[in-house]
């Protein structure tokens, strides 16, 4: 693809805007502001690094909303309106009290060390940024050539350097930035389909039953099970940082439910963008290409290089923070509790594990070259170990610590084997059970087992 001038120059200002945010005046010294901001986070910028860092998967939502019709809406959007406003209602007071800096912190306090270290395992994978770097690599590999390998490595190394510094206020500061051009971006595209193409009402009648169904012919155990995906909004590592960097107990809970507000608009957008993209493309497009492809079609010059800048903008938001969380989750809550690391400071082991977070997440992301793929497989695995442990504790009614250790390995073990034996039967897995409901039920037989077992008994 070739960009025009005027556009490049429009992804290089973005560039150079985004380095110049983060860098500038954000050097932290302390661990607390390193990680939480010092608890100095405000209810605009709150609700802005909630909705910005919430797209980053973009690309995969241009997939989804372009093969499935409005079933993006039903499976990215539904199920975490649902559980961003029981986060809200049920349990940003209760995490905000807990002054805290990492979700692990949290699990260590009431079931000990070795359940903690556990815990990091799954919130590691759970905030892994392979998606974001994956999303990000293709992106530049679209629209600037270069080969999908070198896009993958220069995209992260980018998203490293302003971070460093200055942690979380390095991320707010530039997810405010990015907040506007995302919604920037896709009001522009829809706009100028909206007046040069078909409105979206004459849109909706040229469309087949395929693409107005919910479940867009999918199996209702498939949908279901992303629902229940949706429940990742609990136990969040990003979405916990944020709201133990808040000032308030008030300012978490009510940021959270204007977050959902805009979660709602910005999936009408994407997913009337992937509509759009379906009409207005020939049917060879590559789904995951569609909104590039899209842009480049009906967009003039300045107009392209503003949508291109939205897009990478999703995708930046995201990459940077979960790197950050990811570092946290590594250097202070794994590598620090080991004494061959006493005599590095916090700060400094975040800082390390973040570039090792990203060489692994690049690794993963040349392995596993699909961003849903990337997302289902890790939440599958990852929340039926994190999901009641974590909320037990929050609510301090803890289980045990045998019980909980048991629950943070057996049921992500049992999901990954499903996983497993399904890859080697071509994906025909038992029962037709996707591996997030045996991973789940086992958890929950944990705690049943748990609850009735008389004081004393091995649980």
């Amino acid at each position: 693809m070739n960009l025009h001038l005027v556009d490049i120059c429009l992804i290089l200002v973005y560039f150079l805007s985004v380095f110049f945010v983060g860098v500038y005046k954000t050097r932290t010294e302390s661990t607390s502001s390193y990680m939480v901001m010092g608890r100095k986070l405000t209810l605009p910028a709150f609700v802005m690094t909630l909705v910005s860092t919430w797209y980053g998967g973009i690309l995969g939502v241009s997939e989804y909303s372009t093969t499935y019709g409005i079933s993006n809406w039903v499976i990215f959007g539904l199920p975490y309106y649902v559980f961003g406003i029981a986060f809200a209602l049920l349990v940003a007071k209760r995490a905000r009290s807990l002054e805290v800096n990492s979700l692990p912190e949290i699990l260590v306090s009431d079931y000990g060390k070795n359940a903690g270290r556990l815990a990091s395992i799954w919130v590691l994978l759970l905030a892994s940024p392979a998606p974001y770097i994956l999303t990000l690599g293709l992106i530049l590999n679209y629209f600037l050539g270069l080969n999908l390998v070198i896009a993958i490595i220069g995209g992260a190394v980018f998203s490293l350097f302003y971070i460093l510094n200055g942690g979380l206020t390095s991320v707010i500061k530039t997810d405010k930035l990015q907040f506007i051009l995302m919604f920037v971006g896709f009001a522009i595209i829809l706009m100028v389909l909206g007046g040069s193409y078909m409105s979206p009402i004459e849109l909706w009648q040229s469309l087949p039953e395929s693409h107005t169904s919910l479940t867009g012919g999918k199996s209702f155990a498939y949908i279901l099970v992303w629902f229940f995906i949706g429940s990742w909004t609990l136990v969040d590592p990003g979405f916990h940082q944020r709201v133990y960097a808040t000032t308030t107990q008030g300012i978490a809970k009510r940021g959270i439910l204007w977050a959902v507000l805009f979660w709602f608009i910005f999936d009408l957008m994407t997913t009337l963008t992937g509509l759009y993209a379906f009409s207005y493309l020939p049917a060879n497009t590559v789904p995951s290409q569609a909104f590039l492809v899209l842009a480049n079609s009906v967009l003039p010059v300045g107009l392209k290089g503003l949508f291109y800048v939205g897009i990478l903008a999703t995708v930046m938001s995201t990459l940077d923070s979960n790197t950050l969380v990811s570092g946290i989750t590594l250097g202070k809550d794994i590598f620090s509790g080991y004494p061959a690391f006493k005599k590095y400071s916090t700060n400094a082991l975040i800082k390390t594990s973040m570039v090792i977070v990203l060489v692994v997440g690049i690794v993963t992301a040349i392995w596993i070259p699909s961003v849903i793929d990337l997302w289902y497989t890790f939440s599958s695995i990852s929340i039926p170990a994190l999901l009641i442990p974590t909320l037990l504790s929050i609510f301090k009614k803890p289980l045990s610590s045998r019980a909980a250790q048991l629950n943070l390995a057996l049921p992500p073990l049992v999901s990954f084997l499903w996983f497993l034996f399904g890859k080697i039967d071509e994906w025909n897995y038992f029962w037709g059970l996707e591996p997030f409901y045996p991973g789940l039920l086992c958890s929950l037989l944990i705690l049943i087992l748990y609850k009735t077992s008389p004081k004393g008994a091995s649980l």
